[in-house]
């Protein structure tokens, strides 16, 4: 077995004392205690630094960042069926029960008015309802992938383009929804301080979403603020954002997020 530089210094320090006792007397002997301690210490803080990292594996590190993004998908779907199959139904059964109360007043009664009008405001609660079950994860994403959920979602916003050079791999449902959740919030805060957009997806080993608006710039990452928000909810599972937006515009958004593909999976790049 090789020693180790820690181990022989020690073994000649202490050497090192014992002659320094027999020939020079305890005087002496503590200069010598002095200089293998200071010694000694010295190659066991080098050999600490040459200790090499462990290595992470590729695979587990996928692994773990796939359950990550796969536990958002979840939670999300989740709020769905709740919305759907909770909230939702009470407003149908409260319309419902307010369209038959209706029946037994005078349509011209003040109490008439007022139900109508309490009628109205839970068919604008359904609507919204709807539309923010529809958000949280929209069937188009299920059904055509991101691309088409991603050109579904532009148009329900003035004028955006969406570019998607070639066509994208096969992806992971949590990459996906992360990717569509990306684009939603960043066309969202285009409307309000940036106007029209363009949107380009592309892919190699990672979804690249670059949305870049035509306003006055100025935008930068603060703690605790939406930019800052979308960095982290990249971060957790191993993604980056980059914000570029010097005064006078533009101000793009680049999100880079790993496709998190095993090998044998259709979209797979070799580490």
């Amino acid at each position: 077995m090789r020693a180790s530089p820690l181990n022989i210094a020690i073994a000649l320090g202490v050497l090192g004392i014992i002659a320094a006792q027999i020939l020079f007397g305890q005087p002496y002997a503590a200069l010598f205690i002095a200089f293998a301690v200071v010694l000694t210490l010295g190659l066991q803080r080098g050999q600490e630094r040459e200790q090499p990292r462990p290595v992470e594996d590729p695979a587990e590190l996928r692994r773990s960042r796939r359950e990550i993004v796969g536990a958002f998908e979840i939670e999300r779907r989740r709020i769905e069926r709740d919305l759907h199959d909770g909230a939702q139904q009470y407003l149908v059964a409260a319309t419902m029960k307010m369209g038959e109360a209706s029946l037994a007043l005078d349509p011209h009664s003040p109490e008439a008015h007022m139900l109508s009008a309490a009628q109205e405001d839970a068919g604008r609660a359904m609507k919204a309802l709807r539309e923010t079950v529809h958000g949280i994860h929209p069937q188009v994403l299920t059904d055509m992938g991101l691309e088409a959920a991603v050109r579904d979602l532009a148009g329900r916003f003035d004028g955006v383009e969406v570019r998607c050079p070639y066509r994208l791999p096969s992806l992971p449902s949590g990459i996906t929804a992360s990717g569509y959740f990306f684009v939603s919030e960043a066309l969202t805060n285009a409307t309000k301080y940036g106007g029209p957009a363009v949107v380009l997806l592309a892919a190699d080993s990672s979804l690249h979403i670059t949305v870049t608006d035509r306003g006055p710039g100025g935008a930068v990452i603060r703690p605790g603020h939406g930019l800052s928000g979308m960095r982290e909810r990249l971060a957790a599972f191993g993604g980056s954002l980059d914000v570029s937006s010097p005064q006078g515009g533009p101000t793009e958004l680049r999100a880079r997020m790993p496709l998190l593909l095993n090998v044998g999976e259709s979209g797979y790049v070799c580490d």
